[in-house]
């Protein structure tokens, strides 16, 4: 595993001789980034599972540039050199979930509009993240502690380059949704400026992650091509410049644009809080999107997007409770405010039932 261009008792496992003020750099900032969306999410919006989502991709990553750190002054340490590795390379997957949370808050603002189930756009990417992720750990793992050259490294470099394919193809595909959403609403003339944001953060976002995948994929190829004699040969993995830049000063900058335009500014807390159709500014507090599909709770898991209505020609068959009255969602605990509701309506239905009792 060692680089063998350099004498026996000078080798190094980097191909370069690693920056050992970036990681300690990164680590500080991302900390203090990671600490500010931490007030964000649970003190000032309430976005309590964004919050636990950026916050675990955040202590990943710290923990990646803080390992990296060490392993610089320990070039030839392969336990540190392997731990460090794969915290840094499964860090920009676990951001990218934080973005599956916001397209499902957003189709949940906008249900009228939703291309597929909003409750199930989280935990279908996060499925699909949750596969990426065990093809990174298990690849970087085995290229990180295997041989040059040997059948083993090659097997690691596959799995790699399979879960970075993955990876580009569900951002492409995210992608897509998020346009599709952003058609629909102009189509029926309804964008509401208030939300636009977070359609432009959604679109850069993704394609930041996008590149890093593309990037990360090019120097699998690379090292892929590599002669068994040789223990480096790509120019990117040759070069630290392009993990720093591509890599981490990318999706560092991802996170801080999710900091600077938390999406908590201009989406509800609650998926419960929908923008009325009509006047495209007032809050209404509905049953969820969970009692507009009527198909059954284990068809919506397993076909969060509806591929049996399209390919039958059936669509999806919707409740639109959106067209119904919904009461106006006035602040507060949604919680609370649905109780209310539901006191009163029960109310309302013991009063009618009384004055029917009288007429008769």
């Amino acid at each position: 595993m060692a680089n063998n261009t350099q004498s026996d008792d000078d080798w190094s496992l980097y191909p370069y001789d690693p920056s050992k003020a970036a990681p300690i750099a990164f680590a500080i900032l991302l900390t203090v980034i990671a600490c500010y969306q931490f007030y964000q999410c649970f003190v000032r919006y309430h976005w309590k599972k964004f919050g636990a989502t950026m916050t675990w991709a955040s202590s990943v990553w710290i923990s990646g540039f803080i390992i990296r750190t060490i392993s610089a002054y320990n070039v030839q340490n392969v336990g540190i050199f392997v731990a460090q590795y794969v915290l840094i390379i499964m860090g920009p997957p676990l951001y990218a979930a934080a973005e599956y949370f916001i397209l499902g808050r957003l189709l949940a603002y906008l249900p009228y509009f939703a291309p597929i189930h909003p409750g199930r756009v989280f935990s279908t990417f996060i499925f699909l993240s949750a596969v990426v992720e065990a093809l990174t750990a298990n690849g970087a793992s085995t290229v990180a502690t295997a041989d040059y050259g040997t059948a083993r490294r090659a097997r690691g470099l596959d799995i790699l380059k399979a879960a970075l394919i993955l990876q580009a193809c569900i951002e492409a595909f995210f992608f897509s949704l998020v346009a599709t959403l952003e058609y629909r609403c102009r189509r029926a003339g309804k964008f509401p400026r208030r939300i636009r944001p977070v359609f432009y953060i959604l679109y850069i976002t993704s394609s930041m992650m996008l590149v890093r995948c593309i990037i990360r994929t090019i120097e699998g190829f690379e090292a892929t091509s590599c002669p068994s004699t040789q223990v480096y040969c790509g120019y990117i993995e040759t070069h630290e410049a392009f993990l720093w830049i591509f890599e981490i000063a990318n999706i560092t900058l991802f996170v801080i644009l999710l900091a600077l335009f938390h999406p908590g500014r201009y989406l509800p807390r609650d998926s419960k809080i929908f923008l009325d159709p009509v006047d495209l500014e007032t809050e209404r507090l509905g049953p969820g999107f969970g009692k507009a599909d009527k198909r059954p709770f284990l068809v919506t898991v397993l076909d969060p997007f509806n591929f049996y209505g399209i390919i039958t020609g059936k669509g999806m068959a919707r409740d639109p409770f959106w067209e119904q009255e919904q009461p106006v969602y006035e602040g507060g605990d949604v919680k609370k405010a649905m109780e209310a509701r539901r006191l009163q309506q029960e109310s309302g239905a013991a009063a009618k039932e009384e004055v029917d009792g009288d007429k008769v």
